[in-house]
């Protein structure tokens, strides 16, 4: 391997949050074919230079699952349990797994690194969310609300939402102005069982 292509990656790295695209590398190592650029990529994988997340996203092994999840999809936003741990709002959740909310459908991706577990959410919940050096999270009050909501609808978390969360760090009148938002029949139920 080439000392003047891995300094490059390393140079572009920072930039582009650890993880590149297919198009990224194409740019990065532009004046090469499409198969030396491949035979290059091969190289970077067999070497550990760079890991496969999935079809035309690779990362450096330092990267972040937060990062991986916002390459793949820059309009996700992490939530549920992953921001409610670093919150301190519930314990800890696998540090080799996150959930980010996006709209469209659901999907799951493994690398090396660990899982990044995109969920479907519907367009009119789509907000209650911060950018932080370019990634999207939610508030912990609306990490809440994601959880509670999906849990409403069948999905199994693993911590539980009645005794694992402590309520009196989230802002309860942030989480009513967020629950305006929200269907008759999901508001009656989170109401009857968290207010």
């Amino acid at each position: 391997m080439k000392y003047e292509d891995v300094s490059k990656l390393e140079l572009w790295a920072g930039a582009l949050q650890n993880v590149f695209t297919m198009s990224d590398l194409k740019i990065l190592f532009g004046d090469q074919t499409e198969a030396a650029l491949y035979k290059k990529l091969a190289v970077f994988l067999k070497d550990g230079v760079l890991i496969k997340v999935m079809r035309g996203v690779y990362a450096t092994p330092g990267a972040s699952l937060d990062a991986i999840s916002n390459r793949i999809n820059p309009d996700s936003y992490v939530s549920t349990g992953t921001v409610l741990a670093r919150s301190m709002v519930i314990g800890t959740v696998p540090t080799r797994k996150i959930q980010a909310l996006k709209i469209g459908r659901s999907r799951l991706y493994d690398c090396a690194l660990g899982t990044v577990e995109h969920i479907s959410l519907i367009p009119a919940l789509y907000f209650g969310f911060e950018v932080k050096d370019g990634v999207k999270y939610a508030t912990p009050e609306k990490a809440f609300l994601d959880a509670c909501y999906l849990f409403s609808n069948g999905k199994a978390f693993p911590f539980d939402l009645d005794t694992d969360v402590n309520c009196e760090l989230l802002n309860w009148e942030l989480i009513q102005s967020y629950l305006l938002n929200y269907d008759r029949r999901f508001v009656d139920f989170f109401n009857q069982r968290w207010s």
